[in-house]
């Protein structure tokens, strides 16, 4: 059994490497090793004992790296919040679209919009959000670089607002578009908003101002010819109250009718006095009576006159004449008042048609993603610009070397 056991097992030969084998082992493991790190041996030569590397690596190199390095690990986070809008007539006229304007099409010019986007830049604005959201102390939370410095004048707040807000005007559409950055996202949208409110009170204001501006003018106007036409009117009825005559020119030409009538009688006493003269005496009686008579006619007829046209007092005539300027004076004053009610209603039609509202296209949104800083986009310009700093600065050297040599 024992035998059989013994026959059973198998030989095991133990293997012992040769020591020139495990040398050959070694050196090869070595040599993968040696041949991973050959790309580094000329770089580092380069960079270290070369000259042209060293300026490479402090000019463009180290730079470089600490960018990329605040980049990826220390820039905070710009959040954007976007909406566009436009502004519009409140009796629903033709939007304020300039591409409209050049087809012939109505409507009112770029302007208002214009306007508005400068007031989004302006400090009214910017102060008007800072005490709505203290917008100051939400720039300073940001890191040290990208943030706004707790101690910053008031001309660097209102720059720092101006470089993260854009807003602009579409040609193509007529419609401002605004972007606005923060630090989260929520508080860009509600700085969004806020500034919609603002510019749409802006809106509400300038418009009713406007009105109010051409409204008290016209009402200016027709208070000043109403004053005038009472003025006039009094100094007519002082007039009349003065001299007693109602209308003084119809008055002379009542006198006047009277003055012709005393001349058609005088002629015709006159006929029948020389007439009767021819036959009687001119001591009858009859000769005597109309002589009498043609007498008082004259006189009266010279009365009247007088009173029609003297060149020594007051006559009819003359007070016809003042009495008429005034009534003339009055009939304009009387069309300018007229005609200033009618410009007033006007003014109240147009000034209710020119109110503006502020009409919110795209309403602001809660971004996912920040958008900014864009590492990869600003690491390439820094590299590009570190480059030509540096082939700039190797040029000088260049060239001053050789005006030594």
């Amino acid at each position: 059994m024992s035998e059989t056991t013994s026959e059973q097992k198998p030989d095991i030969k133990t293997v012992n490497p040769k020591p020139d084998e495990i040398k050959k082992d070694w050196q090869k493991l070595a040599g993968v090793k040696k041949e991973k790190k050959q790309w580094f041996k000329p770089v580092k030569k380069y960079l270290v004992h070369k000259q042209a590397g060293r300026w490479f690596a402090g000019l463009v190199l180290a730079p470089w790296l600490l960018a990329a390095g605040y980049y990826t690990g220390v820039a905070s986070d710009r959040f954007v919040s976007e909406a566009s809008f436009m502004i519009e007539k409140s009796d629903g006229g033709v939007p304020s679209f300039e591409g409209f304007s050049l087809l012939g099409v109505g409507g009112q010019s770029a302007g208002d919009q214009k306007l508005l986007e400068a007031y989004v830049n302006s400090p009214d604005m910017m102060l008007a959000l800072d005490k709505q959201l203290n917008l100051r102390e939400h720039y300073s939370t940001a890191d040290w670089l990208s943030g706004l410095s707790v101690d910053a004048s008031f001309e660097d707040f209102l720059g720092y607002y101006r470089d993260h807000l854009v807003i602009r005007f579409n040609d193509s559409n007529g419609l401002l578009e605004l972007e606005v950055q923060g630090f989260s996202p929520e508080f860009a949208r509600t700085l969004t908003d806020e500034i919609l409110k603002n510019s749409e009170q802006f809106v509400n204001k300038i418009g009713h101002d406007l009105a109010s501006e051409q409204l008290k003018f016209v009402q200016g106007e027709v208070e000043l010819a109403e004053q005038k036409l009472k003025r006039i009117t009094a100094q007519l009825v002082a007039f009349q109250n003065a001299t007693g005559l109602l209308s003084a020119e119809q008055q002379g030409a009542a006198l006047n009718s009277i003055l012709n009538e005393l001349q058609a009688e005088l002629v015709k006493s006159q006929t029948e006095l020389e007439t009767k003269v021819a036959y009687l005496n001119a001591k009858s009686p009859q000769v005597v009576a109309l002589k009498q008579r043609i007498a008082a006619l004259q006189n009266q007829i010279d009365k009247e006159g007088q009173r029609l046209a003297d060149g020594e007092s007051t006559s009819i005539n003359d007070l016809a004449a003042q009495q008429k300027e005034l009534q003339l004076e009055m009939e304009l004053a009387t069309k300018a008042y007229s005609s200033s009610l009618i410009a007033l209603e006007s003014a109240r039609t147009e000034a209710s048609r020119k109110l503006k509202q502020l009409v919110v296209i795209s309403s602001p949104h809660l971004s996912d993603d920040a958008k900014y800083p864009r590492v990869a986009y600003s690491l390439t310009n820094i590299l590009l610009i570190l480059i030509a700093i540096f082939g700039l600065v190797r040029m000088i050297r260049t060239t001053i070397r050789e005006h030594k040599d």
